[in-house]
């Protein structure tokens, strides 16, 4: 067993604490202003971004096996694994924590007839099991969110899910939250976080459950991806920006009740989210989705810290993220669970895991369709994607290595 790294004890906050309205029209103006050039030669990696150190942080993942989607067993599987990383009190002890988790935009589809929570989204148990373990590590509060396309109660959209909300406070002591982030939900206003160095966008405008709490974690399912090359802890994070600003069911004006997805805006990049400011820096690719959804993906991860990443791969798919992608999906059952403090280094050893490089160049495997956003997230200055810098505890990656059949290439990528 390797020692964890050393790591600060409180986890980062969110910048959207800090960040006036005022201090994110400022922003949003001078990013425009910044030279293209500049910008490219940070992405392609020949010159961090400003003010990123030239060694990306690092952190261990923590990998177990678990083979059925059974409370205790993962419960007991995750706890031993965050022990392996340094345990879970130091992260959420009297602390209101955010889990951001991985579901999709419908609850009424399947693949086969196989449950959703099997292929596609987090799986209710690995919620509930993480849930009772913050809890246990004496968070005071957790939030499960989303966006979901419901316009019932939140606890009414999870349902569809397998997630119900008097399950998981009968085993998290009535401390837990569900909100569906669709919209802006019971606040008064969006929060408007910036993004350190954004490259396609300069500030996001988001549900304030991603920001009013002290720990956002990441509970997403083990998948490859069309865009992406693979699904993680910093893909997840493309489920935080809500339809009522971004969807693409909206018209000319924001709409509460919007509860489109965000093609549009964020993988077609054919039309501009209606946020209070424009903050697109107008960089992206009309049409190629593998050039917008991976640095989409980086300034997301950059604006929204993650304390920590949970990866259910206990049961999923392969070759793609969803059955909406065709036939050439099929399940797949690695019986793994993994687990980090650094969502590079997490989404690195995942990719590992499923047989990838996770340095591997753009436009190849298993990043067929674009930009690898795991090296373009080191070179931000988020953390580390190379092979031989990471770190591994807990089963070793030669035992749980499960080879992934890999996504498709698109014809015109």
């Amino acid at each position: 067993m390797h020692a964890p790294v050393a790591s600060n004890p409180r986890p980062p906050r969110c910048p959207g604490r800090t960040l006036s309205r005022r201090d994110f029209l400022r922003n949003a103006v001078l990013a425009a202003a910044v030279p293209p050039a500049l910008l490219a030669r940070s992405a392609s990696g020949s010159e961090p971004a400003p003010g990123t150190s030239p060694r990306p942080p690092r952190s261990p993942t923590a990998i177990g096996l678990c083979r059925q989607y059974e409370v205790e067993q993962v419960a007991r599987t995750l706890g031993a694994m965050f022990d392996d990383l340094g345990g879970l009190e130091r992260l959420v002890r009297r602390r209101h924590v955010t889990v951001k988790l991985n579901l999709v935009n419908t609850s009424q589809a399947h693949l086969d007839g196989i449950p959703l929570w099997l292929t596609v989204t987090v799986h209710p148990v690995v919620a509930l099991a993480l849930g009772s373990l913050l809890v246990r590590a004496g968070a005071r509060r957790v939030v499960f969110c989303d966006q979901l396309p419901f316009r019932t109660s939140a606890e009414e959209a999870f349902a569809g899910y397998g997630l119900h909300l008097a399950a998981f406070n009968a085993v998290m002591q009535g401390r837990a939250r569900f909100e569906n982030t669709r919209n802006r939900g019971t606040h008064p206003d969006y929060a408007q976080v910036r993004v350190p160095h954004g490259e396609l966008a300069t500030a996001w405008e988001v549900h304030r459950a991603y920001v009013d709490t002290d720990v956002l974690i990441s509970l997403a399912k083990l998948k490859s991806h069309v865009s992406g090359g693979i699904t993680g802890g910093m893909k997840n994070l493309f489920g935080i920006p809500p339809s009522s600003l971004y969807g693409d069911d909206l018209l000319a004006e924001p709409s509460e009740d919007a509860i489109g997805y965000r093609s549009d805006a964020m993988h077609r990049c054919s039309r501009r989210p209606l946020t209070s400011v424009d903050a697109f820096t107008g960089r992206s690719v009309e049409g190629d989705h593998g050039h917008n959804v991976p640095r989409f993906i980086v300034d997301l991860a950059a604006a929204f810290p993650i304390a920590a990443v949970v990866i259910d791969g206990i049961s999923t798919i392969q070759s793609a993220e969803g059955w909406w992608n065709g036939g050439m999906v099929s399940p797949t059952r690695p019986g793994l669970l993994l687990a980090g403090l650094n969502p590079v280094c997490t989404d690195a050893v995942a990719a590992c895991v499923m047989g990838f490089n996770p340095d591997a160049p753009d436009r190849s495997l298993p990043f067929v369709n674009g930009t690898n956003h795991l090296a373009l997230a080191r070179r931000r200055g988020l953390g580390e994607n190379r092979p031989a810098q990471l770190e591994i505890v807990g089963v070793p990656l030669d035992t749980a290595r499960f080879p992934f059949q890999p996504t498709y290439q698109r014809v015109g990528s």
